[in-house]
């Protein structure tokens, strides 16, 4: 997660802070390796039709000078762009999933301060708050299925998915806080169930929540701008990515989820070592070897505290490096311990940074147009200038015929590059100059 979300002036979410306020459960700290010093010097497909992969059978991709990134692994579905915006439905229907679990939390609490420090009823209650938090978990996991089977096939909008995704995000959030409380009460009850089995409930959340889909809702709330998200999907994993330009350094957004690559009831490999971590480091050197290289910062296990994640055979990798977003942890990665692969991720790059190629350039009637790209999915530069003089233009930028916004005053505009052509068109007064890109060309680097 990204921090928390502000809500939306409506009455119910009013009355949700409230209550957040009066009830919320207390929060693990997370304790972080110190960190170490830096080294040396959209053509849109039909709805339901699969897209060729160029992923290989290794789900994270290698690319030149910069952080790899976690790919889908299997036949893509879709490969296409939606717009989050400003949502009364949607808002109300992520409150409705916050509130749902901010209840949860409230019985939990309530029916235990209730015990007197009875320690039998103690342990059932943290027994019986498990097995609902189980179920409420599960409904999400196949909330989200359902809408990710019903995008593919064409059934539901980008926007409409979005607005699920959105929706569960903030009622897997919520949970979140209450699996907190529930540790906390069963140490205080002489832990009736094992912490393993709460670490692999807040593993199982994970997929649920992000960075892009907390930008959707912020935007559906009216509390953000309207959201441009791209979105790639396979049968069961999703790839989500934004530009967020608040704030004095845009930011490349992304988020990918491979379910392939866990099997929660599989033997975890790590364990068998005579290190478990150092095991799990080792095979994100491996996955991500520049990142590492040029690494800034590094935590290893002990992303939301106890009851760490790796109690449950998944092993949090978090990385700072010099193309990050000026953040503590620019990589944050999720490695399975049976299969060794990362099956979650999460990337922040500052858009300064990160290397670029020249895809195209063009001069039509004293414009001139470049474009300078990464890879389908990633960001991509659109620059317009005077084509004698050099100097930056104000211009609306459009992708495969679509407005996707308008260079500043430096005269560049970032968007993110669909897969996999695009035709990029800079319009200034009238004069509009176009070119034609292939964004799985060369790496960059």
């Amino acid at each position: 997660m990204s921090g928390p979300r502000p809500l939306h002036t409506s009455a119910l979410a009013v009355a949700v802070l409230a209550l957040a306020l009066v009830l919320a459960p207390v929060a693990a700290v997370p304790v972080d390796q110190p960190p170490t010093e830096r080294p040396g010097p959209d053509a849109l497909p039909a709805p339901g039709d699969a897209l060729p992969t160029t992923a290989g059978t290794a789900p994270v991709v290698a690319e030149g000078n910069t952080t790899g990134y976690l790919d889908l692994d299997t036949t893509i579905r879709t490969s296409r762009f939606g717009t989050a915006t400003f949502d009364v439905g949607g808002a109300v229907a992520a409150d409705s999933g916050r509130t749902r679990s901010i209840y949860r939390a409230t019985r939990l609490r309530t029916a235990f301060t209730e015990t007197e420090g009875n320690l039998t009823a103690q342990r059932a209650v943290v027994t019986r708050s498990a097995d609902r938090i189980d179920d409420d978990i599960t409904a999400l996991e196949q909330r989200a299925q359902v809408a990710l089977n019903r995008y593919n096939s064409g059934a539901i909008s980008a926007r409409s998915y979005l607005r699920e995704l959105a929706a569960i995000d903030a009622a897997a959030d919520s949970l979140r806080g209450t699996l907190d409380l529930l540790s906390t009460y069963n140490s205080v009850a002489d832990e009736p169930i094992p912490s393993a089995r709460i670490a692999a409930q807040k593993a199982r959340l994970l997929p649920l929540q992000g960075p892009v889909r907390d930008r959707a809702l912020a935007a559906m709330r009216g509390d953000g701008p309207p959201v441009r998200i791209f979105i790639q999907t396979s049968d069961e994993g999703v790839v989500l990515a934004t530009i967020d330009r608040r704030g004095f350094t845009q930011r490349y957004i992304r988020e990918a989820h491979v379910p392939s690559a866990r099997d929660p009831g599989g033997v975890d490999r790590f364990d068998l070592a005579e290190d478990r971590l150092e095991a799990a480091s080792d095979r994100s050197r491996n996955s991500y070897p520049w990142t590492w290289e040029n690494r800034i910062s590094a935590s290893i296990g002990s992303f939301q505290g106890q009851p760490f994640l790796y109690t449950a055979g998944v092993y949090s990798v978090r990385i700072g490096h010099p193309h990050g977003a000026d953040r503590t942890y620019d990589l944050i990665t999720f490695i399975d311990g049976s299969t060794e692969e990362v099956f979650r991720e999460i990337q922040y790059k500052d858009l300064s940074e990160i290397p670029l190629t020249r895809a195209a350039t063009n001069d039509s009637d004293g414009v001139s147009l470049s474009v300078d790209r990464t890879r389908s999915g990633g960001p991509m530069r659109v620059t317009a200038t005077n084509a004698s003089t050099g100097e930056p233009l104000a211009a609306d930028v459009l992708v495969n015929g679509e407005t996707v916004g308008r260079t500043g005053s430096e005269g560049r505009y970032w968007v993110i590059a669909p897969r996999p052509t695009a035709n990029v068109t800079v319009v200034h007064e009238g004069a509009a100059v176009s070119v034609e890109i292939f964004s799985d060309g060369a790496p960059t680097g």
